[in-house]
């Protein structure tokens, strides 16, 4: 493979598909460049036809594990010549998920880098906030359910989760899912009931007493971002783009 076509990122998109757009547009927005040929390679793998639902999954809804479809499009990129990739889906982090399809990668690809959005958000809190430690979680309902921000966030060095009460989280599934109005069904452009409900669920997390919020599903940033906020708003889709840079070419990586 010439020089020229190096380094390869690789993006696991399909879940969903605009939120590995987004994810695509966070690597070209954190990356130096002033023409074309100053970008970084970058690939996206979009096959949602062979990943079932994550929550559904978590949910016990979906009796198809994710890992085989996000392995699947795992290979696609490391045939392409991809060495460090990312999962543009929250979700599929939850260990019952996460675990095994990491599991394939090392044994089928053990030079393929796979980087965990939850590690890359975690890392930036400690570096840049270190003041804080309470944090608000909005995120799907399987996210809630197999505590993956909980558990990852209190085992490095005590973060605290605060999490929407039950009807809480109805409303944010609803605002993702609902085929009238969720941002699943309604990405481009997202509907004004979605963003005000997600709007609504992360001021009440604030008012309980946390010090930033955590967009902890990659639709969310497509509805709402820090601007909307005057706590830290942490997106770990965001975070895991820098990551992927400063692994592949960190001369690239701008400031934040």
């Amino acid at each position: 493979m010439e020089e020229r076509y190096k380094p390869l990122i690789g993006v696991i998109g399909g879940v969903g598909p605009y939120a590995g757009l987004d994810f695509v547009r966070n690597i070209f927005s954190n990356t130096r460049a002033l023409k074309d040929q100053e970008h970084l390679n970058t690939l996206l793998v979009s096959c949602p036809s062979i990943i079932p639902d994550r929550t559904k999954y978590l949910l016990d809804e979906e009796p198809v594990n994710p890992s085989g479809g996000l392995f699947e499009s795992a290979k696609i990129l490391y045939a392409a010549g991809a060495r460090h990739a990312v999962v543009a889906c929250n979700t599929a982090h939850s260990d019952r998920i996460f675990a095994p399809f990491c599991g394939m990668v090392k044994e089928a690809m053990p030079d393929m880098v796979i980087v965990n959005m939850l590690r890359a958000c975690v890392d930036f809190i400690k570096k840049k906030h270190p003041e804080i430690k309470t944090l608000g979680l909005l995120a799907t309902r399987g996210t809630y359910k197999s505590r993956v921000y909980g558990d990852y966030f209190k085992a490095a060095e005590g973060f605290s989760i605060i999490e929407p009460e039950p009807p809480g989280q109805d409303r944010i599934g609803q605002a993702i899912y609902s085929l009238d109005f969720g941002i699943k069904a309604h990405s481009n452009p997202v509907k004004a009931k979605a963003c005000n409900i997600l709007l609504y669920e992360g001021f009440r997390l604030l008012d309980r007493g946390a010090r930033g919020l955590i967009l902890g599903c990659t639709e969310l940033p497509l509805a709402m971002d820090q601007e909307d906020f005057s706590a830290p708003v942490f997106n770990p889709g965001f975070l895991a783009a820098r990551e992927l840079i400063r692994l592949t070419a960190p001369s690239s990586l701008t400031e934040v």
